[in-house]
């Protein structure tokens, strides 16, 4: 069955017979894709790993003999506490919902496409997953901490990451990592 593919370089659509094509434009070579399972396991990774993250504190900083934890959970309930409402609902969504359902909508998409079942529509999935990528703000959040670290080394008597931090990071990279790899519709064609 012949399908239209389009070249990622320049835009050149082509009919594509299951053999690899050579781009009559640009000369580059076109791929076709078979999801591979990786984007499944990095999802769930990524949702194992953040719940990890919420568990362990992500700074510790002691000042004048008190020592202060905080998670991101934490910190996105004392923007509650303090009445900056708009902005921890902004950070709640950005930084933990969207990261959770960009991950959940990869799960959902494979589920949904080993079981044959129609569960959600392949529009509600694909837009969602676009919509979710787009709106995980983790990384801006990460950086935040790093300026606050540097910000507060000088004033605190002692500031340090601890092990919720590099799971962040590492968070961040499994993150990134399901992302690259999914590719929806390729899912949906197998």
């Amino acid at each position: 069955m012949d399908t239209i593919i389009e070249c990622k370089h320049c835009g050149l659509f082509l009919k594509n017979n299951n053999e690899k094509i050579k781009c009559p434009r640009c000369g580059s070579r076109i791929k076709n894709k078979e999801h591979s399972l990786d984007s499944l396991y990095y999802a769930i990774t990524a949702l194992l790993l953040f719940i990890l993250l919420n568990i362990y504190p992500l700074l510790t900083l002691s000042l004048n003999g008190n020592t202060l934890k905080t998670t991101l959970i934490g910190t996105i309930s004392i923007f509650f506490k303090e009445d900056f409402l708009f902005v921890g609902a902004l950070v709640l969504f950005t930084i933990i919902l969207a990261p959770i359902f960009n991950s959940l909508t990869i799960i959902f998409v494979f589920i949904q496409s080993k079981m044959k079942r129609k569960i959600f529509s392949f529009r509600v999935l694909y837009d969602g997953f676009h919509f979710f990528k787009t709106w995980g703000f983790i990384e801006v959040y990460i950086i935040g901490v790093i300026v606050t670290y540097i910000k507060l080394t000088g004033m605190a008597s002692t500031t340090s990451f601890d092990m919720g931090f590099y799971i962040m990071l590492f968070y961040l990279f499994i993150f990134y990592m399901s992302n690259k790899k999914f590719d929806i519709k390729s899912v949906f064609e197998q």
